[in-house]
């Protein structure tokens, strides 16, 4: 064979394995496992940001799949997180997990340690959802395998459709979100495709969430009940009062709580269960005169949820505060969708019952609250004039 023959096969030789390569790339890159992500019966986008990874064996999903906020069903179980303390808590308005990803770990509500942690890539907050899902037990997380990629679907009692009929219905929907990922991670012409578009999962935070914390105000009223005192000391270990509304009829059976409630500061209103203006003035008057002896304390703050707004008028012309909550804990499943009906433009009247549950609901509501930076002040007379 001659030498120009040798060359030429060798250089031949050497562009076939050169294409080999580069198709090797290309379909090591087209062949990469797509995450693609709903909640209930709604399909999410999915982003080079966002897209659930696997990590040691552990499904990690983005926080805001559990956030109300950014996919808009509320699943029972909520993910809320702080900016300014790259903290993210996970609740159910009963228990929950704060993951911190400065220091990597994480904690329930009463400061015990847990296991999981959370993990941070591309300035997106990723979670262990079957660790959550267990923790819960009121969620469940499922992987389905499509066409289009592999479903991961995270769903509460509220889901209708089962995971086959779900694909079903929703793969028109699914075939989009996997065209607008692969677009999103095409190469610029003349460039080699990448050969992971997902990346490694880094354990410290790269950056951080793009949603603004809410920084919403709120004045906070809890009708005592039987755990008044455990809600209360949570409030006083925060250095933080409010208004607490004792029943005008049950001043007697309450008269320590009372003083002590006085003593450290909280505002002491009166609830007034008449339904005519005639009825509450006179309850409202002799509710006053027990305070008086019991406490020693002027009341000037009422509830009277039975009155109209003209006879709410009436008290406040004798020289009531009227407390007229805008947010009731008894209408909101968890903390977080109580905290997403909260309204930054101005103080919101929250009102929380101090009965069973209460206590729990309460510490769940104050994580919230610091994962949204909101502030508590104190719900006084001047200040619901």
């Amino acid at each position: 064979m001659k030498a120009w023959e040798k060359i030429t096969l060798a250089s031949l030789a050497l562009c076939a394995l050169l294409l080999g390569g580069v198709l090797a790339l290309k379909a090591s890159a087209a062949g990469s496992t797509v995450y693609l992500m709903a909640v209930n019966e709604k399909v999410l986008d999915t982003t080079v940001e966002n897209m659930p990874a696997v990590m040691g064996g552990v499904l990690y999903v983005p926080y805001t799949m559990l956030s109300v906020r950014d996919s808009g069903i509320n699943l029972g179980v909520s993910a809320l997180y702080s900016t300014t303390r790259r903290t993210l808590l996970v609740s159910n308005g009963q228990i929950g997990v704060v993951f911190d990803t400065q220091t990597n770990t994480a904690q329930d509500l009463q400061g015990s340690p847990v296991t999981a942690r959370a993990m941070v890539r591309n300035s997106m907050i990723f979670v262990p959802i079957d660790w959550l899902c267990s923790y819960f037990g009121s969620i469940s997380c499922s992987r389905v395998r499509t066409p289009y990629g592999t479903l991961i679907r995270v769903t509460n009692g509220a889901s209708v459709l089962r995971d086959p009929d779900f694909v079903d219905a929703a793969s028109g929907q699914l075939e989009e979100k996997q065209s607008n990922y692969l677009a999103s991670i095409a190469p610029p012409p003349d460039t080699p495709a990448p050969t992971s578009p997902t990346g490694p999962i880094n354990p410290a935070p790269s950056g951080e969430p793009s949603a603004p914390p809410l920084q919403a105000e709120v004045l906070l009223a809890l009708c005592w009940g039987e755990q008044g005192a455990e809600m209360t000391a949570q409030l006083e270990a925060r250095g933080e009062r409010a208004l607490l509304l004792f029943s005008w009829d049950s001043l007697r059976e309450q008269d320590k709580a009372v003083r002590r409630a006085v003593a450290a500061g909280h505002t002491v209103g009166l609830l007034l269960t008449g339904e005519t203006v005639e009825d509450c003035l006179e309850q409202g008057l002799e509710g006053r005169r027990q305070l008086a002896e019991i406490a020693r304390c002027p009341v000037l703050v009422a509830s009277a949820p039975a009155l109209d707004e003209e006879g709410r008028e009436a008290l406040a012309q004798e020289g009531w505060a009227l407390w007229m909550p805008e947010l009731s804990g008894e209408r909101f499943r968890t903390a977080a969708a109580l905290i997403g009906a909260l309204d930054p433009r101005q103080p919101n009247r929250v009102e929380l019952d101090c009965g069973p549950g209460g206590g729990a609901f309460l510490r769940g509501l104050l994580a919230a609250l610091d994962g949204e930076d909101c502030q508590v002040r104190q719900a006084t007379a001047p200040a619901l004039t």
